[in-house]
């Protein structure tokens, strides 16, 4: 189930980056709508590294057998531990991986 990284236009691997940027700057100042969006968020981390690979492959993510693992889960950043914060994310995420669906969804209103 590991994720192999698909060749993406520099609009994607863009849209991505600004993904990273958005979650960053929700994660510092809009901790209510993180908090919201989290109650709405359901599943688990089917542990394919689509979310670890999305502008970037993570210097962190290690492919073991078919999943992939944080070698440093504990200590991850904000970021990581804060994702998916909505359904942009997943649209990101979706971008990277499409073949691969993602454990996570959300349920009611945004």
């Amino acid at each position: 189930m590991a994720v192999s990284h698909p060749r993406l236009t520099w609009r994607v691997r863009a849209r991505l980056m600004w993904g990273k940027a958005r979650r960053f700057g929700l994660g510092l100042f809009r901790r209510g709508y993180v908090r919201r969006s989290a109650a709405r968020r359901e599943g688990e981390c089917r542990r394919c590294g689509a979310c670890c690979k999305l502008g970037y492959r993570c210097q962190f993510l290690r492919d073991v057998g078919d999943l992939t693992e944080c070698r440093f889960h504990r200590l991850r950043p904000h970021n990581c531990r804060l994702f998916p914060i909505d359904e942009r994310d997943l649209a990101d995420r979706d971008a990277v991986a499409p073949d691969v669906p993602c454990g996570y969804r959300f349920n009611g209103p945004e």
